[in-house]
């Protein structure tokens, strides 16, 4: 898992419990690691750029905003791809969350 999807994931885990978000941190991280390569490619490239994205904005003296406000103003846009890329890590890190999924891919 990239650092950018690493940020993302834990900044959407609701718990403070550590065992429970190193569980949700490692389920994401394997199936990020099982889908197809032209998949990750994809997923991995938004993360590449939106989390370059960021960290210019925070360099250009942007007002400084939580990362989960701006996942949500993402999560609203008009744009697909980036509107998908939060509802893909969301949903991996939800379902990890409520289910207590096993970790795969290993």
């Amino acid at each position: 898992m990239l650092g950018f999807e690493r940020e993302v994931v834990a900044s959407l885990v609701s718990t403070a419990d550590p065992e429970t978000r190193s569980a949700v941190l490692a389920y994401v991280d394997g199936s990020l690691r099982v889908m197809p390569e032209y998949l990750r490619a994809g997923v991995a490239a938004e993360s590449l750029l939106l989390g370059t994205w960021v960290r210019l904005r925070g360099k250009l003296g942007a007002p400084d905003r939580p990362l989960v406000e701006q996942l949500d103003a993402w999560e609203g846009s008009r744009i697909g791809p980036v509107r998908q890329y939060v509802r893909l890590l969301r949903s991996l890190a939800l379902f990890a969350e409520c289910e207590g999924a096993p970790a795969i891919g290993r």
